[in-house]
């Protein structure tokens, strides 16, 4: 009799237990129904629907598909380029082209309008489960001007043919000398002439002037690179020339004859004209280009120490060739008067055609 009992009490409290678990489900159904409704609204809140007002923000370079530089062995058209590849053999002329995100113009707004094209080494990891490693090799400055500022690509060259070269004696292409020998191909050229017998990856950047805008990689390989060491001086012999065609000799923004002899006489006297610096180039012309001296005082008490004044000297050299030098002349002050005249400084060397000299 106490079994069947204890049988009876187990089947009432299961009943109990049962009932207060079905009668408390709704409010369970709720409580989740509420907790997934929250959850969305704070996703929602996380992130709010973008609208055409936003996207019109955006910088127009953040909205461009991926961007590439092509390489060939011919120049390149920009409205159809042909013949790409990005295999080279050592020797090859090599010719580039960056298709950019926006126009130059809109890509250098602080207004540096300069496109900056780096070369890099990748070389491949030492173990295999390590990265490739980049190293720089050269980059080079490119100012750009006039209609080409309103392009979305750039025609650029590592290794060109000097005869269809378009880095040098281009007005809207410009790569400065740096000292004796030009920025840009010419020393592109002369940093392949130094790569080992093998295969090379080389990776191009192009920034402007410093947010990366295009990139692409080339392979080029050989058993000897020396050949681009020539090129390299062809292209500088074609870049002087170039530039002495195009260049214009400074004006004038004084006249003073007598200033102007004694600094000629202050010229020759100096140690840089008796080392050779100006190669005993003969003078042919030079104007004032400051049009008054300038005063240069002690930072803290105000004295004055010397001034100063900046004259272009044109120059001919026993080869026929001419150039100019902007040259900085000095007069200490002492005693409360200013000293003779001497010669202070000189920049780089200006090529030019002796028939600009005017």
């Amino acid at each position: 009799m106490s079994s069947v009992i204890r049988f009876i009490s187990i089947l009432l409290g299961a009943f109990i237990i049962a009932t207060s678990v079905n009668a408390q489900f709704p409010n369970l159904k709720k409580a989740k129904e509420l907790i997934k409704e929250k959850k969305t609204e704070v996703e929602t809140k996380a992130e709010p629907k973008v609208s055409e007002d936003n996207i019109a923000e955006t910088p127009k370079i953040l909205k461009q598909d991926p961007v590439t530089v092509v390489f060939s062995t011919f120049p390149i058209d920009p409205k159809n380029p042909q013949s790409l590849s990005n295999e080279f053999k050592a020797g090859d002329y090599i010719y580039a082209l960056a298709k950019l995100p926006a126009t130059i113009k809109e890509l250098t707004k602080d207004g540096r309008p300069e496109v900056i094209i780096f070369i890099y080494h990748v070389k491949p990891p030492q173990y295999s489960y390590l990265e490739e490693s980049e190293e720089q090799l050269v980059f080079g400055t490119l100012r750009v001007s006039g209609d080409a500022l309103l392009n979305d690509y750039i025609n650029f060259e590592i290794a060109p043919n000097p005869e269809n070269t378009i880095s040098y004696g281009n007005p809207n292409y410009t790569f400065k000398p740096w000292g004796k020998k030009y920025t840009g191909p010419v020393e592109y050229t002369e940093t392949l002439s130094k790569l080992e017998s093998g295969s090379h990856k080389l990776k191009i950047v192009i920034r402007c002037p410093y947010d990366e805008a295009a990139a692409g990689v080339l392979k080029i390989s050989g058993d000897n690179f020396n050949q681009y060491a020539k090129l390299s001086n062809d292209l500088n012999d074609f870049a002087h020339n170039a530039g002495a065609k195009s260049a214009e000799f400074p004006k004038a923004s004084k006249s003073d004859a007598k200033l102007e002899k004694q600094m000629i006489e202050a010229l020759k006297k100096s140690n840089d004209w008796a080392k050779g610096r100006f190669e005993n180039g003969e003078v042919i012309k030079i104007v004032i280009v400051d049009p008054d001296w300038h005063i240069r005082r002690h930072q803290i008490s105000g004295a004055i120490l010397h001034r100063y004044i900046r004259a272009a000297i044109g120059l001919k050299f026993k080869d026929g060739s001419c150039a100019y030098y902007q040259v900085t002349y000095q007069e200490d002050y002492i005693g409360n008067k200013f000293q003779a005249l001497k010669y202070d400084g000189a920049g780089d060397k200006h090529a030019i055609s002796c028939d600009n000299i005017k």
